[in-house]
């Protein structure tokens, strides 16, 4: 029995290794991963609704595009008012502004109830949810723009 149980030795070194090696493979994190800190559900709303190109966007403001919205939410165009309103929730969620993160995202969510970006929307609708994501993006934009 004593040689059975060398080969099982050997056999759990061999995985141990293998398994160090896949870890030491595995993809590097990017800057989001790192600051989510392993939190899905904010990782995945930030991933749907932080801007890539910041400085481009908060050129027009939020209020031209809740105007935009508004005309479009007018005219039953319901895809492009809620893409309205989720740019609008972007500029404020780069802003750092509580309050109208929580109302644009709440629109853009409820304005097209069947978008894939409704649960990252929705996200936002609990205070300590939107205060976290605020605080998580402010420091992204900072670490990203150097």
């Amino acid at each position: 029995m004593a040689p059975l149980g060398l080969f099982r030795k050997k056999e759990k070194a061999a995985e141990t290794k293998k398994d160090s090696l896949v870890a030491s493979k595995a993809e590097p994190k990017t800057l989001l991963d790192e600051l989510c800190g392993g939190n899905k559900e904010l990782h995945e709303a930030l991933s749907r609704t932080l801007l890539l190109n910041p400085e481009a966007m908060v050129k027009e403001g939020i209020e031209s595009h809740v105007e935009k919205a508004e005309e479009y939410e007018e005219a039953q165009r319901t895809t492009n008012a809620r893409i309205e309103y989720q740019v609008a929730g972007q500029i404020a969620l780069h802003d750092g502004k509580l309050p109208q993160v929580q109302k644009l995202f709440k629109k853009a969510a409820e304005i097209e109830p069947d978008s894939p970006y409704r649960k990252a929307f929705e996200y936002f609708g609990k205070k300590e949810n939107a205060e976290k994501a605020i605080a998580v993006a402010q420091e992204f934009y900072a670490k990203a723009g150097k």
